[in-house]
């Protein structure tokens, strides 16, 4: 019951984020060609008429924004989390060298980029459904920084603890993960620009044109 409960709570804010954009993104994504109906009678009057049909976002773009808003969600727990580790790494600092657990400083430390990762991601889940014309250079840049933040982060953590430390692996599996959501925004980004030049490309002879 813990485990389901646990889930729905995880899954309800990045589900509501998700449903708010593609609602929000609706008409944004222009028309495409679905396909040819031949249209008149006889030989000679049969033509060919394109049919248009409203376009969607595309997969990757979809992808992208869902695991933003999972991802970026952390902002709050991560948030308590940091100022934990503030309170303890302070009282860390008057104990013997000995007993100091580096560990502790490096995730410390680590927070601000952390957070500032997170709140990122969820703006570009946001920008990326609603194909704001910023959405491809903002989801670039916080996945770029996603990526340095992380890698630093796990060869940080591997230097003060190796892969003995339980807590450690599960930090660094974490950040593995973002490296890959990292790379998912990346292809995003790439997909709407090939969507923008698609669009471009079609748009002389798209009934909107037209008109």
């Amino acid at each position: 019951m813990e485990i389901v409960l646990f889930l729905a709570l995880f899954l309800a804010v990045p589900s509501l984020l998700y449903v708010g954009g593609r609602i929000a993104g609706r008409g944004v994504w222009g028309l495409v060609l679905a396909r040819y109906e031949k249209r008149g009678g006889g030989a000679y009057r049969a033509v060919d008429v394109p049919i248009w049909v409203p376009g969607k976002a595309p997969i990757l773009v979809k992808l992208a924004a869902i695991t933003s808003f999972l991802l970026g969600q952390m902002v709050v727990p991560g948030a308590l989390a940091a100022l934990a580790g503030l309170v303890v790494s302070l009282e860390m600092l008057g104990r013997p060298v000995e007993v100091m657990q580096p560990v502790v400083f490096v995730l410390t430390l680590s927070a601000p980029t952390g957070l500032y990762v997170a709140g990122g991601l969820l703006a570009a889940g946001v920008l990326l459904l609603r194909r704001d014309p910023n959405a491809a250079t903002q989801s670039r840049a916080i996945a770029r920084f996603s990526l340095v933040h992380n890698v630093v982060l796990i060869l940080a953590l591997l230097a003060v603890s190796g892969f003995g430390d339980g807590a450690v692996l599960v930090c660094i599996a974490y950040a593995l993960v973002s490296i890959g959501q990292a790379a998912l925004l990346l292809a995003a980004a790439r997909a709407l620009d090939a969507r923008a030049q698609a669009d471009a490309h079609t748009a002389a002879t798209s009934p909107a044109a037209v008109a």
